[in-house]
């Protein structure tokens, strides 16, 4: 049996209360981590099911630098250390370009791009302290490709995502914090419902697969990449999207 190494290591996921973040902490919880769980939604993330005693939930905006630098000082006070971060905190949003007012073009961009980049910097202090630290991203298919119904600030902030995973992975890898990134495709989460029963079909139509994914595929994707199996990976971009997009 493959060891993943997770086992009592101290996960910090973002975007825990439903979809890939749901699904990666369930995942964590079954390889017996120490589970520090953030999202927004306060009642979503309270209610959600994830087994495990070891757990510490707090609702952080990841936008707010401030919010993450206390959200991450509690982190540490409980468990001493932060080994695992995986980011699936996010917005998705859909309007054509003369549609995207500044105050869209602004929030999207603070909250995907920013956003990582302030959990991000807030972890990786502690990780290049103790010389070890796994990070993982999500960027998105419309990163690759602008997407099929993506608005531009959603499209830009995920490209943003993938050069913010090679920036800090030039940066971690001589410190020994692995850093990657994942592009989703279409996913059966809730921040996807709000596209409707035509874009829906039009994605599967588009994904040589003929489906959409469920959160727990991509979410062990992320797992794989935060474990020991993935030890020597590193500043990759790992497209699971049902071969919508073939580079």
């Amino acid at each position: 049996m493959l060891d993943s190494g997770l086992g009592g290591r101290v996960c910090l996921v973002t975007g825990a209360a439903s979809g890939i973040g749901l699904a990666t902490a369930r995942i964590l919880a079954g390889e017996d981590a120490k589970l520090a769980l953030w999202d927004v939604a306060e009642e979503n993330l309270e209610a959600a099911d994830v087994a495990g005693e070891e757990q510490l939930r707090a609702v952080v905006d990841v936008a707010d630098r401030a919010a993450v630098t206390r959200g991450v000082d509690s982190v540490l006070e409980r468990f001493g250390t932060v080994d695992v971060l995986i980011h699936c905190a996010g917005v998705y949003t859909t309007a054509a370009v003369p549609d995207v007012s500044e105050e869209h073009w602004h929030r999207v961009l603070e909250i995907n791009l920013g956003g990582a980049f302030n959990v991000c910097q807030a972890v990786a202090g502690p990780m290049g302290a103790h010389g070890d630290g796994r990070i993982v991203l999500f960027g998105s298919f419309a990163a690759r490709t602008g997407g099929l119904r993506a608005s531009a600030p959603y499209a830009s902030s995920k490209g943003g995502i993938a050069g913010l995973t090679k920036h800090l992975a030039a940066w971690g890898g001589p410190l020994g914090v692995r850093v990657n990134c994942i592009h989703p495709g279409f996913i059966q989460t809730p921040m996807n419902a709000v596209l409707g029963e035509q874009a829906r079909a039009d994605a599967i139509a588009a994904t040589p697969l003929r489906r959409l994914a469920d959160p727990p595929e991509c979410a062990a994707m992320a797992v794989v990449l935060a474990s020991d199996l993935a030890s020597f990976v590193h500043a990759v971009e790992l497209d699971v999207n049902g071969g919508m997009y073939m580079a």
